[in-house]
């Protein structure tokens, strides 16, 4: 797919495989863009000027919208058909008469320039030769006013026939009021369009950019953009620019955006913005670019009321309605150019000035106003308190911002008394952005003195940190039972029911907690973490162990408790405002479990809600919420849909590896394009799974280990199953039932009587529907029962799992052609003709011959198939018709149907 840049862009190498494009933004790429948008309301204007019923088109919008843009986009629709004249206004306070026609009228002669009738005249004479029989359309974009002579021409212009009109304004208001008379009584057409939605822009990024645009980056511009289409442009040309949106193998993807510099094309545009308002609009707009967001009490005290006001009647502000009324610029990208154009030293200047008016008390504020207080102070090259910049840093990092977090760890000096708590925020920043090794340096580096001096719950902070980090590094499982050594020694030191020992006790539970779920010994920890999720007191200690306690449910059997315990989890965090640390780690086990369950329906429902308002949060993290939509549909089947979803992943996970997702993305793609029938994409994949970062999860290990088999048996791999079984045999052993009836279930396509009894056996261990198909399928093989196996495919068929289905009828039809249960056999063939157009590669194929026919059954079975009559028949095999019917009786008794109607079933007759 190409990209409205190709022919004009020059592509830069960028080291790692991707490409950046640099270039600047001319007209006529702007017309390119446009062309790409909204082309139903160009064809609706078009049709507009050209239906007879209608003297022309209104287009109404707020500023910015693409109001002209649009205008241009019909020139160019009928640059061929219609003459465009162009009226531009006068927008001082002196009237001219004829203004909007000064450059016609230079054509009159002094003649014809006598009288206001020879005038009118005149210029509709220079109109039509002008046309020279083409349709006429005037223009008039937004103008300030139209004197009484230049709106009497207009008005005969229309009303002879002479011209069409195609006005753009930002509302009636703004028009003439013989052009808002012709809108009230429908004289003109109207056309409204608005700022682009979230949808539009998605749809718009991937037609300019020519491939696949991924979430966060169309988040962030849209965000940005406020759906303004021309900042929009600027915006994509801006990062392109500047080498932070990059191609990745066909999906666009963000790096670091605090890289972008504000200095050129959008700030051209903010400046055009800008220039037509006064001093005072342009001091109040500057000051709130470096306030950024800011109480409305606070904002009257610094900008005054009647500035206030002015700027919210400009649309330069908006004021957030209900709670704790806030203000802010009303466009993202006006305050980051403005904040960009001004110098530290006068940044520094309008803080002192603000800071004059206004108590700026850190200490009671919320965590929104000291982030808000935070960035003032960066922006303006102020120094901030340690205490302050601590309690800023741990704001930042709780509320997705490590980059802010990092600056406000930089106001505290080495050997200072907060240096320790600077450390724990810095490595949490670090943890965020994926840079693990990082995360685990700035701890370790702390002089243990200085460690040494805190008091119980102080150090075991620090130790669940280092913990944490340390899970995701190489080597760290064996540094991690040293650190929990050490910390249980240091803590027998102190008094067992000291509050401080209490919690630090809590955090040295969970970090063991979660670095026994991180490795998969579910068995070990399952009973502990029940038992502290169900205590008293301390309500997110209790709710952290929750958060790790679904993970265990998800992977031992227990999806569907898993999934209710993770929805009471939000229930109690929205309600108590609860900040949890393993808040993640319940998210992912409500996905398993809903997955592994076999609802990827819901899953997709609700993955598809959290992306939406995880993107607007944090940049950070991309990929792996992508990667568990991916993931879902790969379980389910649907190996294009998960294909495209798992490369966007992909694209993003390639920039910030978060969670050491790359093995499961790449396994996940392996089987999603084996699925698909693609076999060279799924051995680079697979290639790719098999030497990414093990340091992971455990579900994520065993999950990648699943599709990768998986991947390799539908390639037709014959010594899989053996490695599937006994894996799952060991996951059984230790309690892991889920992924062990998941294996059996995978291992089984042709599996022996030994290896169903071991599916029925994990699988009754289990909850949720999807464990009841595994126990159908097992049922059926070890009864002879096709019912069973039949009602197996029902169940796969309502949870919209087709390869399951394929196989629940698959097995259904080779049992039923052993019992000569012909009824059965019907049914399953039906389902199984229904689902060979919807599966690139069927997972299993029918082995047991169906009932035989002789070959005259099978001749006189194919011409009443195809509606010929018994005597028809009769007379075109040379046989009598009661012989027809004789043969007709066999066949029914074979087939177990009643009646011709029901030979339409069976294909392959």
């Amino acid at each position: 797919m190409t990209s409205v840049w190709d022919g004009l862009a020059t592509q830069t190498e960028i080291g790692d495989g991707s490409t950046s494009r640099r270039r600047a933004m001319g007209a006529g790429d702007r017309r390119r863009w446009s062309a790409l948008a909204r082309q139903d309301t160009v064809d609706a204007v078009v049709a507009q000027l050209s239906d007879n019923n209608f003297y022309g088109a209104a287009i109404m919008g707020p500023r910015g919208v693409g109001k002209t843009t649009l205008a241009r986009s019909v020139e160019h629709k009928l640059a061929n058909k219609a003459h465009f004249i162009r009226l531009f206004g006068n927008d001082t306070e002196t009237v001219v008469p004829y203004g909007v026609f000064r450059v016609l009228m230079a054509r009159l002669t002094e003649r014809e320039s006598e009288s206001a009738v020879s005038i009118l005249e005149a210029l509709a004479d220079v109109v039509k030769t002008d046309g020279r029989g083409r349709l006429v359309v005037i223009v008039l974009d937004d103008l300030p006013s139209v004197d009484t002579s230049s709106m009497g021409v207009i008005m005969h212009l229309l009303l002879s026939g002479t011209a069409k009109l195609m006005v753009m304004a930002r509302h009636p208001g703004d028009l003439p009021e013989d052009i808002v008379w012709m809108i009230k009584d429908r004289l003109l057409g109207e056309t409204r369009i608005e700022p682009f939605s979230r949808e539009e822009t998605r749809a718009l990024l991937a037609k300019a950019l020519g491939g696949t645009v991924v979430e966060s980056v169309v988040g962030s511009l849209f965000n940005s953009s406020a759906g303004n289409p021309l900042v929009l442009h600027a915006l994509v040309n801006e990062y392109l620019a500047q080498g932070v949106l990059h191609n990745r193998a066909g999906v666009w993807v963000l790096e670091d955006l605090s890289a972008v510099s504000w200095d050129s094309v959008l700030s051209e545009v903010v400046f055009s913005r800008l220039a037509r308002e006064s001093a005072v609009v342009n001091q109040g707009v500057r000051k709130m670019a470096v306030l950024k967001r800011l109480p409305l009490s606070v904002a009257i005290t610094v900008l005054g009321e009647e500035t206030l006001w002015e700027l919210e009647e400009r649309g330069l502000i908006k004021i957030a309605r209900g709670g704790r009324r806030t203000v802010s610029l009303a466009e993202n990208y006006i305050a980051e150019s403005v904040s960009g154009w001004l110098s530290t030293a006068e940044k520094a200047s309008l803080f002192q000035e603000i800071s004059e008016i206004v108590s700026l008390d850190p200490n009671g504020m919320t965590d929104q106003e000291l982030l808000l207080f935070a960035a003032w102070s960066n922006d303006a090259g102020m120094v901030m308190e340690p205490k302050v910049a601590i309690a800023a840093a741990r704001a930042a990092v709780q509320l997705g911002d490590p980059k802010l977090g990092l600056d406000c760890c930089a106001h505290v000096p080495a050997g200072h008394e907060l240096e320790v708590e600077a450390a724990q925020a810095r490595s949490r920043a670090y943890y965020i952005m994926a840079n693990y090794p990082r995360s685990v340096a700035v701890l370790e580096v702390v002089d243990p003195r200085m460690l040494a001096g805190r008091c119980a719950e102080e150090q075991a902070a620090w130790a669940s940190d280092l913990v944490n980090s340390l899970l995701w590094v190489p080597g760290g499982y064996f540094r991690i039972e040293q650190v929990l050594a050490e910390l249980e020694l240091r803590l027998q030191e102190f008094p067992a029911d000291h509050q401080e020992t209490v919690l630090a006790r809590r955090h040295l539970n969970l970090a063991r907690f979660s670095f026994l779920v991180h490795k998969g010994d579910f068995a070990q920890v399952a009973q502990e973490l029940e038992a502290e999720s169900k205590g008293t007191g301390d309500l997110a200690y209790r709710l952290n162990c929750a958060c790790l306690l679904t993970m265990v449910m998800a992977a031992t059997g227990r999806e569907v408790e898993s999934m209710e315990l993770s929805a009471s989890i939000d229930a109690q965090v929205n309600e108590f405002d609860v900040v949890l640390r393993f808040s993640d780690w319940h998210l992912q086990a409500r996905v398993l479990a809903l997955t592994w369950s076999g609802q990827w329906r819901t899953c997709e429902a609700l993955l598809k809600d959290v992306v939406e308002q995880y993107v607007r949060v944090t940049p950070y993290g991309g990929g792996v919420l992508e990667l568990a939509l991916g993931v879902a549909y790969t379980y389910a089947g649907l190996g294009a849909q998960a294909g495209s979803v798992l490369l966007t992943a992909a694209a993003q996970l390639e920039v910030r590896d978060t969670w050491h997702s790359l093995g499961l993305v790449y396994s996940a793609l392996a089987f999603a394009f084996a699925q698909s029938n693609d076999e060279k994409n799924a051995r680079l994949y697979l290639k790719k799974a098999q030497i990414a970062v093990p340091y992971t999860l455990w579900t994520h290990r065993s999950v990648a280990k699943f599709f990768q088999q998986m991947a390799q048996r539908w390639m037709g791999d014959d010594s899989v199953p053996a490695r599937m079984v006994s894996t799952a045999l060991a996951d059984a052993a230790e309690g892991k039932f889920t992924p062990a009836s998941i294996g059996f279930f995978g291992a089984t396509l042709t599996g022996t009587d030994e290896e169903f009894k071991w599916l029925e056996e994990s699988s009754l261990k289990r909850q949720g529907a999807m464990a009841g198909i595994n126990v159908a399928l097992a049922q059926a093989h070890r009864t002879g029962n096709p019912r069973v196996a039949l009602e197996a495919a029902a169940e796969a068929e309502a949870l919209e799992l087709p390869a399951v289905e394929f196989r629940s009828a698959a097995v259904a039809l080779d049992l039923a052609h052993i019992l000569g249960d012909s009824k059965a056999a019907m049914s399953a063939q039906k389902r199984l003709d229904r689902l060979r157009h919807t599966l690139s590669v069927l997972p299993i194929s029918p082995t047991v011959p169906a009932v035989k026919l002789t070959s005259r059954e099978l001749q006189i079975a194919r011409l009443a198939r195809l509606g010929q009559g018994n005597r028809a028949i009769a007379t075109r095999i040379g046989v009598s018709v009661r012989t027809v019917e004789g043969h007709l009786y066999q066949v029914f008794a074979k087939l177990g149907i009643s009646s011709r109607d029901e030979l339409e079933l069976f294909s392959e007759l």
